[in-house]
Order: C-alpha cells, then sequence, then structure tokens
C-alpha cells in the first residue's frame, strides 16, 4: 500500500490538489491486504500480525492541554527468525460519522527498545517474537467540537527476517481504534501571513513544448489553537483559467514532520510551506497570478482567502516572442589591468511589439559573482540587434550565460538558458587567461649590512618584475640563514604592478642573530598564481644576478 504520509508528500510533489479528508474506504483501495495477518502490504502471505489493539480508557477530558491516554498494541510474528519488530504507528482525527480523517496525523516510530524519545515502552515479557508496545499519547487540547474522535490510522512495520505489515482502517477495525476526547472548539482558521514565490523561482517561467510548466510558492500562516493542517494556492491565468496546487503537513519515519520549511511543536506557525503547482502543456502565454488560498486548521475549520492579485509569473514558450544570435563582444576581455572592462550582450529579436524594452541575464552557471549585468536597458544597433552591457570582476572566470528573460514594450517575454529550463544560450564570456607569470629582473636591498640589536633601522627591499597576464599584488618575504632555515619577514598585499620596480620596507626581526643572511620572497598575481625566488627547495628559482645577502653584524665587536 502507499502510505498516507507518502500520499501526502507525492501529493505536494506533483503539485495537484490534497485532499484534507481521506475516507477510509478511498485509502483501502490504495491496497490489497485482507484479514489481520494474512497479507502484507504487497499482497504476500505474511507471518506478521497485530493480536491486540486498545486504549487504556474510551474517553479523556483534554481541555486542560495536559491529558495524556495509553495505546497498547501487541506485535507478533509466526518467523523463527524474527528478531524484533521495528516501524511506526498513526493517529487522526476523524469524523466518527463519516470516517474520514481531519488534520494532522500523531506518529512515532517504535523499535525493539521501545522508542527513542520515551513515548514508546515496551511490556515486560514481552519476545522478539511477541511484543507488546504502550505509547503515552499527550492528547491535544482543540478539536471542531467539544468532543473529537481519535483513530489508529496505520501501523506499520517488520520483524527483522524480511516480513512486513502496513495496517490501515480495514484491518485495524478489527479492534477497538478509537477513543473521544473532551475538547475546547476551535473554530478559527489559519491566517495567510505571506504568499509568495519560492526562493528561486523567477518570475517568468519557460513553458516547454508539450511539457507544461510548474510553479512553485511558498507561504506562512498561524493557527494558535490546534494549528495548521494544509491548504490550496488557486492561481487564475489568461481566459480565466485555473489551477491548484497543495500542501499538507505529514509525519515521515526519518524526518518528522514535514511540508514546510519551520513547522512549530504543534504546528501552529508554520513558515515557508511549499506549493508545487503544475499547468498543463499547450497555454496561451500570459501571466498567472495567485487569486486564492484555502487554510485548514487541524480542527478541520477552512478559510478561503479571495479577492488576491499575488506573486505574479509570466508563463511564456517563446512563440511570440524569441531571439537568436547571442554573442558576447567581444567574448574575452582584460579585466586584469581595468576593473571596469565591459562587453556587450548581443541577440536579435523577433516579434518583439513596441521594440524590446529590457534584457535581463539572470545565472550566470558556477562563476555567478564574477560577472554582472551593468543595464537590463538595450541599445538598439544599426544592424537590428540589441545589446546590453556587462562586467567582469578581477579575477580568473569563464562565465557561462545560463539564464536570460527578455520583455517587449508590449509585455511578452521570451525566456532562454538551462537554468530556467528554456533553450540554451551557448554565450560565455571570459577573462584573459593569466598564461605569463611575474618574472623577476633585478633585486636590490639597501642598506646589506645591519646591527643585530638595530631593530629600528628601515632596510629597504626592490623588486624589478617583467610584464605578466595578471600582475604582482601580494608578497612574502623571508630571511634565510646559513643552513637553509627560512623565517618569515613580512606578508601581504602590495600595489598591483605588471612591470617595474616593487618597492618593500621592512626592519630586522627581534632577536636575529648575527651572520650572512640571504633574502628570499613568494609573489602572487591577481589570479592567485604565485613563483618564489632564493628560498629553499626545487620549486624555488634562483636569484636573479646571485643571492641578495644582508649581513647583521654582532654590536659587541662593532668598530
Amino acid at each position: 500500500m502507499i502510505r498516507i504520509r507518502r500520499l501526502l508528500a507525492s501529493m505536494t510533489a506533483a503539485g495537484v490538489a490534497c485532499m484534507l479528508s481521506a475516507a477510509p474506504g478511498a485509502a483501502a483501495g490504495q491496497h490489497h491486504a485482507t484479514a489481520p495477518g494474512a497479507a502484507s502490504a504487497m499482497g504476500a502471505a505474511s507471518a506478521m500480525g497485530v493480536s491486540a489493539l486498545s486504549f487504556s480508557s474510551k474517553s479523556v477530558d483534554a481541555t486542560s492541554g495536559s491529558a495524556t491516554i495509553e495505546l497498547n498494541w501487541t506485535m507478533t510474528s509466526s518467523n523463527p527468525n524474527a528478531s524484533g519488530f521495528g516501524g511506526d504507528i498513526h493517529m487522526r482525527r476523524m469524523n466518527p460519522k463519516t470516517g474520514a480523517y481531519i488534520g494532522t496525523e500523531l506518529a512515532v516510530g517504535f523499535d525493539s527498545q521501545g522508542s527513542p524519545s520515551g513515548d514508546v515502552t515496551i511490556k515486560a515479557g514481552s519476545t522478539p517474537a511477541s511484543t507488546t508496545y504502550t505509547w503515552t499519547i499527550p492528547v491535544p487540547q482543540y478539536g471542531a467540537t467539544t468532543k473529537t474522535t481519535w483513530a489508529v490510522e496505520e501501523i506499520q512495520g517488520g520483524d527483522g527476517a524480511g516480513d512486513s505489515i502496513d495496517w490501515t482502517a480495514p484491518q485495524l477495525s478489527a479492534f477497538p481504534r478509537t477513543f473521544i476526547a473532551g475538547t475546547m472548539v476551535d473554530q478559527g482558521s489559519p491566517s495567510l501571513d505571506q504568499i509568495a514565490l519560492a526562493q528561486g523561482m523567477q518570475a517568468t517561467v519557460y513553458e516547454a513544448p508539450g511539457q507544461g510548466a510548474t510553479l512553485r510558492y511558498q507561504l506562512d500562516s498561524q493557527e494558535n489553537k490546534s494549528g495548521v493542517y494544509g491548504g490550496t494556492v488557486v492561481v487564475t491565468g489568461p481566459g480565466g483559467r485555473t489551477a491548484r496546487g497543495s500542501f499538507a503537513i505529514g509525519w515521515d519515519w526519518s524526518e518528522g514532520y514535514q511540508g514546510c520549511g519551520y513547522i512549530d511543536w504543534k504546528q501552529r506557525q508554520v513558515l515557508d510551506c511549499a506549493v508545487p503547482l503544475s499547468l498543463p502543456a499547450g497555454l496561451p502565454e500570459g501571466d498567472w497570478k495567485v487569486t486564492e488560498v484555502d487554510l485548514t486548521s487541524n480542527a478541520g475549520v477552512t478559510h478561503a482567502y479571495t479577492g488576491l492579485s499575488e506573486a505574479a509569473v509570466h508563463v511564456t514558450s517563446d512563440s511570440v516572442l524569441s531571439a537568436t544570435g547571442f554573442a558576447f563582444t567581444p567574448s574575452q576581455i582584460d579585466s586584469w589591468h581595468s576593473p571596469i572592462a565591459t562587453a556587450q550582450l548581443s541577440l536579435r529579436p523577433s516579434g518583439a511589439l513596441g521594440g524590446v524594452s529590457s534584457v535581463q541575464l539572470t545565472n550566470w552557471g558556477n562563476n555567478a559573482h564574477q560577472c554582472t549585468q551593468l543595464s537590463t536597458t538595450p541599445t538598439v544597433q544599426a544592424d537590428g540587434t540589441v545589446t546590453v552591457p556587462v562586467r567582469g570582476l578581477r579575477g580568473q572566470f569563464s562565465c557561462r550565460l545560463t539564464g536570460l528573460i527578455i520583455t517587449d514594450g508590449h509585455g511578452d517575454q521570451a525566456v532562454y538558458g538551462s537554468s530556467l529550463g528554456a533553450p540554451d544560450i551557448d554565450a560565455t564570456l571570459t577573462n584573459t587567461p593569466d598564461t605569463v607569470l611575474p618574472t623577476v629582473d633585478t633585486v636590490t636591498i639597501t642598506p646589506d649590512t645591519v646591527a643585530a640589536n638595530d631593530t629600528r633601522t628601515w632596510i629597504k627591499l626592490t623588486i624589478d618584475v617583467s610584464a605578466s597576464t595578471a600582475g604582482v599584488n601580494g608578497l612574502d618575504l623571508y630571511l634565510v640563514d646559513a643552513s637553509g632555515h627560512a623565517d618569515p619577514i613580512l606578508s601581504g598585499g602590495v600595489s598591483t604592478t605588471f612591470s617595474g620596480p616593487i618597492d618593500e620596507y621592512f626592519t630586522l626581526p627581534q632577536g636575529t642573530v648575527p651572520g650572512l643572511y640571504t633574502i628570499g620572497f613568494r609573489l602572487q598575481d591577481q589570479g592567485n598564481k604565485i613563483v618564489s625566488y632564493g628560498l629553499p627547495g626545487s620549486s624555488s628559482q634562483p636569484m636573479p644576478g646571485g643571492p641578495v645577502t644582508l649581513r647583521v653584524t654582532d654590536p659587541a665587536t662593532a668598530g
């Protein structure tokens, strides 16, 4: 059988209207289990079953908000290899006349030790083949009336030897699976605090030929008594056509309560509830707006918020407005020398009424932080193409445009790019490759002799570099002793230098002993590539003109 919580999840994923109250008979239609112990959820013979199930009382007064009731049930298996049971059990409010379930389930997992939360315990004397469980259930305070019927909706589990069951109303009705709670009346309905496009959802959506389109929304809601159960979002499009999608809070054995980004303890506040909605293929181009939101509490009270005009989405198949010939000119820029190096994205529109009013570049693949659009207002060129300016930041990059939205003066739109599920753009902007690394021509040091106790004299090091692609913007300086040990003197950024002298000043580090030292350094360019000179190791290049020395004298013998 497809379990109800999985059914709710699949309904949410598909964006179809969720059934807020599903009759047990309808649920039974999803599986082929027969009498208890006769068959598993898959229709094959099962050694497992539930041999007993009952509540500690037929009724309980839950009006104080602190009431509990105990549910006892016994799992059995005739498989001699049974090693202990594990599974979950679910309860829901139920209309006693129709059998329809209402609101979010109460659920708990159980295993051979009881439950991780401690709400389920195991009766003494239980065995791996016959285990009696007790679930101490906190009974919710609110219901639609002063009397609320609760029912065991489902038990599923396995015996550790390959046998499993998934029982719902047809099997569980053989037991006294209900109790009545005296409840405070909740006739309130959930608030609609926000309805918006889901994070990452563009306000323009591409409808692939024959595939339709998917809209994604998120909403926030509160209900301060019984809590929020679920809801439906209705959108209206061209010609008054409507479509709807739903969400419902359900329980999953591995994740707990699901359906919204945030769900507080009694579902009294829910945030970022995901509502996907599918549009059929072949619809005319146009805007779709949220015109109604129906929200239902756990007490089964529904309120319809109507007269809305929210979160407009333009759906297009690029059949009215379209474009070709996407290209960057130039396709390669040099942003090493200038942080304002720009290029133009050009395209050739077709079907634009009133001209092209905007071109919005929405996605740049994996280098979104390196490339940016300077204006969405296009310039019309003499050959009929339109262009918009873009810029690449300093650093090595290859920005492949993966999302673009074109709008004409009539409000029609066209969408391109893989990130929007639309036809590919095939336009990439790159920086000049960082292939020519810094090369040192000469190095001088002044003065080249200093006393060991002199930590105030400024020593000037001049490094003359040849032209490089990305220029030098970082320097690490070292003092290398006679044994080849390198001690850092300073590290940091320098003014970007493509060719010519780099002057760096430093003082003798405190505690430097007398001796003859050499200077070593690492240069880093704007592409984060490094070259080293005069340092120990085979990767470092020799200093041009020979080692650059610094003699440290003993002040006691000076003079």
